[in-house]
């Protein structure tokens, strides 16, 4: 097995053991003593309809917006950033950005890569801030809130995973998750993250490189990225 498919393996295997925030605690409305349900028909509203009553500020578009993406963005933003601080701000941040401009999308079939793009750009901005903060002593290195696996080895490797992102430049390290967590192909990854496929392909080449180095000094990612070699 390559290295790089090692990493990309033990990226997918120690996030998705993780088990994943609640995303709607929304309640659910009690049914009143002798209340008849009935049975609505649905009328989905497509890309097209979608994007035109986003672009007029429709309160009926914003609240489809918000029900189609919210726990993809909520769940993209927390594997990216491995933590779940800040997460409803960040969410909101999201999709205010999106709904301002939503009007500059040429083609509404891409609304969904549009979204993601733009939790990109406030996942890159959070990183960038953490960074600054960390560096200046106001947020602990390491500091990883997310929920864990319940098992301890699994646990722990996901703190070292996620620790040794940290150590990555934004642009590296969402490279590095786009195309080894979230399983974007090249292309895909290069268009979400607004740049040409040779820097798509320069940032991960630099991001395996250095989450390699890293995991040669850490015994426990070094025994994780082992692992699928001795197993084959």
């Amino acid at each position: 097995m390559s290295r790089e498919r090692a990493r990309a393996t033990l990226l997918c295997q120690a996030v998705d053991s993780a088990p994943r925030l609640p995303l709607d605690s929304r309640p659910v409305p009690a049914e009143r003593p002798g209340a008849k349900l009935l049975a609505l028909p649905l009328c989905p509203i497509d890309d097209d309809e979608l994007v035109s009553g986003l672009c007029e500020q429709q309160p009926a578009a914003v609240a489809e917006l918000l029900s189609r993406y919210t726990d993809l963005v909520r769940c993209f933003l927390v594997r990216t950033l491995g933590s779940a601080a800040d997460l409803d701000d960040l969410t909101q941040e999201t999709f205010l950005t999106v709904i301002r401009r939503v009007g500059t999308l040429r083609e509404p079939t891409a609304l969904r890569s549009f979204v993601v793009s733009v939790a990109i750009r406030v996942a890159r901005n959070e990183l960038r801030k953490r960074s600054i903060r960390r560096f200046v002593g106001l947020e602990a290195e390491g500091d990883l809130p997310v929920a864990l696996p319940h098992d301890a080895a699994a646990a722990q490797g996901v703190r070292h995973l996620y620790a040794a992102l940290d150590r990555m430049n934004a642009n590296h390290r969402l490279a590095f998750v786009l195309r080894h967590v979230e399983g974007y192909d090249l292309l895909e990854a290069a268009g979400i993250c607004g740049c040409s496929l040779a820097t798509l392909k320069r940032w991960l080449a630099r991001a395996e490189q250095r989450f390699g180095a890293i995991a040669r000094a850490d015994p426990v990612l070094r025994e994780l990225l082992d692992t699928p070699r001795r197993d084959r």
